[in-house]
């Protein structure tokens, strides 16, 4: 049995990661050999297509494909299962129909600062016939390394999004925080989070009441609020809401203007650089 672990850092927080790790129609497209043709049902009794599924269900059949279509496709029919959830882990594993080929992933994720989650991934997997040596072009470790390295980093590099439903071109705010209450008791916990935050917004929302809070360098640094009509800005506009006895509904965001910039500058190259031609 081979195994090969890593570790990457995610920028994103912890929720946005788990919900892509809990996805098992996503995941199994990173994974990259593994495709998802029907889904176990267990009133039933038997795999279904999708659109028959009764309820959730961990257990899919699958079609494991090795091979390029440079080289030659190779397909085995097997199982895979997952998300399982094993003491702080999340968990899927696989195999094929004659058991000859197993694999296993483990994932654990903990969250480091607000916007930055560290991944643990453990990876095994074994094949027990010797022409799949040369079907797969590696070895068992090789497979368990590949599957990491050259599936899940590069997923995680180029295509992971943190996206929290606000599209703008080149920035993708990550929501922090959205909590409703009394301003006075919401103030506290925005001042908790907002200590990693580089650049980040905070929208409030109320009876009457709206308004924003920047955030620069881990620190309040501008608020705007309109109470019934009347525009406060400053110290005047936070006494405001302290003092508010209804509640409101505040969302915090953070952003990384850095990777905006950097989008919207590579853009405006490639723009010119055509031109030139």
């Amino acid at each position: 049995m081979s195994f090969y672990s890593h570790e990457v850092t995610i920028q994103a927080p912890k929720d946005r990661v788990v919900s892509l790790l809990t996805d098992p129609f996503l995941l199994s497209g990173v994974f990259g050999h593994v495709n998802i043709l029907r889904v176990y049902d267990k009133k039933q009794g038997k795999y279904v297509d999708l659109s028959s599924l009764s309820s959730f269900s961990d257990r899919f059949l699958v079609v494991y494909v090795f091979g390029t279509p440079d080289t030659k496709m190779n397909l085995f029919e097997g199982e895979m299962e997952g998300p399982i959830f094993e003491a702080g882990s999340i968990v899927y594993r696989g195999w094929t129909k004659d058991q000859k080929f197993t694999w296993g992933v483990r994932f654990e994720a903990k969250a480091i600062k607000p916007m930055e989650t560290l991944v643990r991934i453990f990876v095994n997997a074994d094949y027990y016939v010797s022409g799949l040596d040369r079907l797969l072009g590696r070895t068992p470790f090789a497979l368990a390394q590949h599957i990491v390295e050259e599936h899940i980093i590069p997923y995680v590099k180029y295509y992971f999004k943190t996206e929290s439903g606000i599209g703008l071109e080149g920035i993708t705010p990550t929501k922090l925080l959205d909590e409703q209450g009394l301003f006075s008791q919401i103030i506290p916990k925005i001042t908790k989070m907002s200590g990693d935050v580089e650049y980040g917004v905070a929208v409030i929302k109320g009876e009457n009441v709206s308004g924003k809070m920047w955030i620069k360098n881990g620190k309040i640094a501008g608020i705007e609020v309109n109470h019934k009509g009347q525009t406060l800005q400053g110290q005047d506009a936070m006494l405001e809401l302290v003092s508010l006895l209804t509640p409101v509904r505040v969302t915090l965001y953070a952003v990384n203007l850095d990777e905006a910039l950097m989008f919207n500058l590579e853009k405006y190259v490639l723009a010119n650089a055509t031109q030139g031609y």
